[in-house]
């Protein structure tokens, strides 16, 4: 999801540590009109996608041009809305009847099943749950039974334990925006930034960073900055918080 966001709208999307109850938010620079995606890192790695795909529908609706700031945890009809595109992004209706091709009934379902789709789309067993109740595959009671359970306990029982905690690992580390990092580096390149504020966003020590990326250029200080502007600012210092 990081990689999507970033190389088809050019859009960064962070994971920082954050208190637990916090789990995603867009934010768009005043300044520069950049937008920038930051979610929480978590040991819970489908609710780390399910963030992302809700902040990118914030963004794809235009929710952070919207003059009132939507308020976090109020289900409002942004917030119902960029649940069903993350939910459909995530797990789009026609993947499902892929997966189960007609002559699937409510009776011929199981908890494999649910782990299988679980398992391949990297979904809550909630969002997954929830799309086959809209193609009616389960029935309302199954659909709430399903929506509880847990994916480790899913991955665990139907054998893909190791997969699902190599998942909790990648989601559980800071990630830095790519596209800054990438400017950060030109500007390191190009002998105006220290190390040590690279060090603070890739989590690496001085020494291996400088070995990895070598000294600083000595470059002509009039030479243009390629593909950035000159007038924007590095590292932003009053970002707009406009979507949760």
């Amino acid at each position: 999801m990081f990689e999507l966001v970033h190389a088809t709208l050019g859009v960064d999307v962070i994971s920082m540590n954050v208190p637990d109850t916090e789990h995603g938010l867009s934010m768009c620079d005043p300044a520069t009109g950049r937008v920038v995606i930051a979610v929480a890192t978590t040991p819970h790695p489908m609710r780390q996608r399910s963030s992302i795909a809700h902040e990118l529908g914030h963004v794809l609706a235009g929710d952070l041009d919207d003059p009132e700031p939507l308020v976090p945890g109020d289900r409002s009809p942004q917030e119902i809305r960029a649940d069903s595109f993350a939910r459909h992004l995530l797990l789009p209706l026609s993947a499902v009847r892929r997966h189960f091709p007609s002559g699937h009934s409510s009776a011929s379902l199981s908890l494999s099943d649910l782990s299988d789709l679980v398992q391949e789309f990297e979904v809550s067993p909630s969002i997954a749950a929830i799309q086959l109740r809209n193609l009616s595959l389960i029935d309302v009671d199954t659909c709430t039974q399903w929506r509880h359970r847990s994916t480790v306990n899913l991955a665990t029982t139907f054998g893909w334990g190791s997969q699902y905690r190599s998942l909790v690992a990648d989601s559980s580390v800071p990630r830095a925006p790519q596209s800054l990092m990438t400017r950060a580096v030109e500007g390191y390149q190009r002998g105006v930034l220290g190390i040590t504020e690279l060090v603070s966003w890739y989590g690496q020590d001085a020494g291996t960073l400088e070995q990895e990326l070598g000294p600083p250029r000595d470059v002509d200080q009039t030479e243009e900055w390629d593909e950035w502007d000159d007038d924007a600012p590095l590292f932003t210092n009053a970002p707009e918080d406009q979507a949760s």
